[in-house]
């Protein structure tokens, strides 16, 4: 293959999205360099859904991304890096917890790449967040990647360490972004640097936990709604705005793969709204005799083809016409995640 000697950094490999663009590009090739907080982390990974490409998989242990020089070693060597590590655990309370290790670990992941990759490199994809763009009080608006959050950064100060994880993360994701983008104008370095801005995203995960329990905050009301655990709808995160998994992975490949065109781009992906309520109904037409999934207020809270209601939307047709494809529809995506996470059923 073309690309079996070019390496590609993808930082905390082990995670939902990670996980999935490292798959895509070691179908496409290239030598996947994976970062890890623990050796542990990327085992299920290598004895799973990469297995079969083990002698191009080179895993880097990472135990705190927020030390200055943790990704020094990492980077050396690379064309590309993918950088998704970043708290997304809604467990996490406090600013030191979600704001600040979002901040250090992409500006380690740039001074690293600017100091120690080599001239090789040519792009620095930075997996951000449609939190960073999103303002809730903005009411029947189209966002695009012109928009900026300028509302969850000032609330978190406000609250101090009362501030909930549903305000601290889109603070997270802004400032990182914002440190991002502002490392760029200040070191004009010699590579690209593009943000990838997806909403809430779902679809099947390339590598299951061995148990429902560890899937991420993203999948676990699915599986909650699938199982029958329990028997109340979720309302919708965010904005209720989706990707699939599988779009989001390749769009942020070709951003890697395209320095020139994506170069200082933003790129939101979300396709829609679709809501657990939407997910509820899905599941219970493609499973009918699975009565344990809750039935909720069937037909309420989205529209019927899952695009965006007249109050919020998002503009993600940068990303689509850069790429020429079509992104995967809210009802494909949750059955196809069902279908992944039927394995639990049987266990």
């Amino acid at each position: 293959m073309l690309n079996d000697r070019k390496i590609i950094l993808v930082t905390g490999i082990n995670g939902f999205i990670a996980s999935r663009i490292g798959y895509d590009l070691l179908r496409k090739g290239y030598v996947l360099r994976g970062t890890v907080r623990s050796p542990h982390s990327a085992s299920a990974l290598l004895e799973g859904a990469y297995k079969q490409f083990a002698d191009r998989v080179q895993v880097v242990v990472i135990t705190d991304m927020t030390v200055p020089g943790a990704f020094d070693e990492a980077v050396k060597g690379v064309i590309a890096i993918i950088h998704t590590a970043s708290p997304i655990n809604y467990q996490l309370k406090s600013w030191d917890d979600f704001v600040t290790p979002a901040i250090k670990g992409a500006l380690g992941v740039l001074e690293a790449s600017l100091k120690h990759s080599g001239p090789q490199l040519e792009s620095i994809v930075m997996m951000s967040s449609d939190a960073a763009i999103r303002d809730p009080s903005r009411k029947n608006h189209t966002f695009t990647e012109d928009d900026w959050n300028s509302w969850a950064e000032p609330k978190a100060r406000e609250l101090g360490d009362e501030a909930p994880p549903y305000i601290l993360y889109p603070a997270s994701k802004t400032l990182a972004e914002r440190a991002f983008w502002h490392f760029s104008e200040e070191n004009k370095p010699h590579f690209s640097l593009t943000s990838v801005n997806p909403a809430i995203c779902i679809g099947p995960p390339i590598q299951l936990p061995p148990l429902p329990s560890a899937l991420n905050e993203t999948l676990k009301p699915i599986w909650e709604i699938f199982s029958g655990e329990t028997q109340t709808i979720r309302q919708a995160m965010g904005s209720g705005g989706y990707i699939d998994v599988r779009d989001v992975a390749a769009v942020s490949v070709w951003c890697a793969e395209h320095p020139q065109e994506a170069a200082g781009q933003r790129y939101i992906l979300a396709n829609g709204r679709g809501t657990f309520q939407a997910a509820a109904d899905i599941l219970r037409k493609a499973y009918p005799d699975r009565e344990s999934i809750p039935v909720g207020n069937p037909g309420c809270d989205y529209e019927v083809d899952y695009s965006w209601p007249a109050w919020t939307k998002f503009d993600s047709s940068k990303a689509a016409k850069a790429t020429g494809k079509a992104f995967i529809r809210y009802d494909q995506s949750i059955l196809d995640t069902a279908d992944a996470l039927k394995t639990y059923l049987s266990t």
